[in-house]
């Protein structure tokens, strides 16, 4: 029985995206006989569901406030309001040296508790496997490899090190590190072809490999919750827009000119959000006033915002696919396919065919807009919208027929297949 270390920062109970894919994967490889240790950022509480594993964490998640709410977007006010609206660049600058040194703080105080632990717990891994971000992970498992050369390294990466938001001296650094690790690694895995081209470019092709998220068929809780509200089209979208990245203007337009044109009523409509990100979809939806429409559920529990997804009509995901960021794939995507439910996808940026837009096609899982076939898109957006409106309130359901091979190929069961073949390689 192989023994495996997973290194990650976000681990079971934690319910944000970056808990999932480690936690999953551990859960699937005790499953299929292999001994798993997880080192982690924060304590298991006593008795919690930990999958059979042993986990090591060095800090204490209920003391620690970064964690649970603290980066609620609201209104900027006082002096941050007249920096942003007098100083954008000043203040946008300030605000990413900030955010470096925190996390420069948080990479030290991880990679630290990490080189202890090694110290103490020093046993023989057939395989470490960590899964980046944040830069903490890679870190570790950098250190690993260099003083336990003979230890196979898979090397994850659920985002890649360089993206357009930070600044050039960090990325630079985060270039290096991405490169180093690529280097040492004994398997370079990511979760995007993508994804796969930005970290590797033309090299390592004989250690790289695209293995995506996933969705737990045990998650799935709530498959009997439907909409009771039958003289309603309800749409749901659940998390955060990354600076208007994410953009769903294209969903307030079409049903802006639906209701112009006579083919809806928008009081027959409405927009669940669950988040941390009011402020900006508000902004979006007031381009076209259609923020009357929003209904603000405010940071939910994991559970509640999956009542929200199952009991809603439509399940909004948004996206983008740009030259400098391609092969962007939300987590959130493999969770409405657990959720099965029609997919309304927005993708801005100035390439097409993008990844999600692909998957979304392929599985018959909804309908795409892609701001780069904005003409032709909207029109397929509107129709697709006119005919869900149309369908719930005279049929009382939306049909979908999803290609289940499709939905097969992103299961969990399958992806930690595919890690258990390079494990074994």
């Amino acid at each position: 029985m192989k023994r495996i270390l997973i290194v990650c920062d976000y681990f079971f109970p934690s319910t944000s995206i970056g808990a999932v894919r480690p936690s999953k994967i551990t859960k699937m490889l005790i499953n299929h006989g292999y001994s798993v240790d997880v080192f982690t950022r924060y304590q298991v509480k006593t008795g919690t569901l930990n999958f059979g594993a042993n986990i090591f964490g060095f800090k204490n998640a209920e003391k620690d406030n970064s964690i649970r709410n603290n980066h609620i977007q609201t209104e900027r006010t006082g002096i941050k309001r007249f920096l942003f609206d007098n100083f954008t660049t000043i203040y946008n600058f300030l605000y990413k040296i900030k955010a470096a040194m925190l996390a420069n703080k948080s990479n030290k105080e991880m990679v630290s508790a990490f080189k202890n632990f090694v110290a103490k717990n020093d046993s023989d891994y057939d395989v470490i496997f960590s899964t980046f971000g944040p830069l903490s992970s890679l870190l570790c498992g950098l250190y690993y490899k260099k003083t336990h050369p003979d230890t196979k390294w898979i090397c994850d990466f659920r985002d890649p090190a360089v993206v357009s938001q930070v600044g050039p001296v960090r990325r630079f650094f985060l270039r290096f590190k991405e490169q180093q690790a690529c280097k040492l690694a004994d398997e370079i895995v990511a979760v995007s072809n993508g994804y796969i081209d930005r970290i590797c470019g033309e090299k390592y092709k004989e250690k790289r490999h695209m293995i995506p998220n996933g969705y737990d068929k045990a998650d799935l809780v709530y498959n009997d919750m439907v909409s009771d509200e039958y003289d309603f089209l309800s749409l749901v979208y659940v998390g955060i827009l990354y600076g208007q990245m994410r953009d769903v203007t294209p969903i307030f337009e079409a049903l802006k000119e639906l209701s112009v044109e006579g083919k809806i009523d928008l009081n027959k409509v409405k927009f669940n959000y669950a988040g941390i990100d009011y402020v900006n979809l508000k902004k979006q939806a007031d381009i076209f006033e259609m923020s009357d429409i929003i209904i603000n559920h405010g940071v939910l529990p994991r559970c509640e915002c999956l009542k929200l997804q199952f009991s809603s009509d439509l399940l909004v995901l948004s996206t983008w696919n740009t030259k400098k960021e391609y092969g962007v794939f939300p987590g959130k995507l493999l969770e409405y396919m657990l959720i099965r439910k029609p997919i309304v996808t927005t993708v801005s940026g100035d390439v097409p065919d993008s990844e999600v837009a692909q998957v979304v096609k392929e599985g018959n899982l909804g309908i795409v807009y892609e701001e780069i076939n904005r003409t032709k898109d909207l029109k397929s957006l509107k129709s697709y919208l006119e005919s869900a409106y149309n369908h719930k309130l005279k049929d009382r359901f939306i049909p979908f027929e999803p290609n289940q091979a499709v939905l097969d190929r992103y299961c969990y069961e399958s992806i930690v297949s595919q890690i258990e073949s390079i494990i074994e390689k």
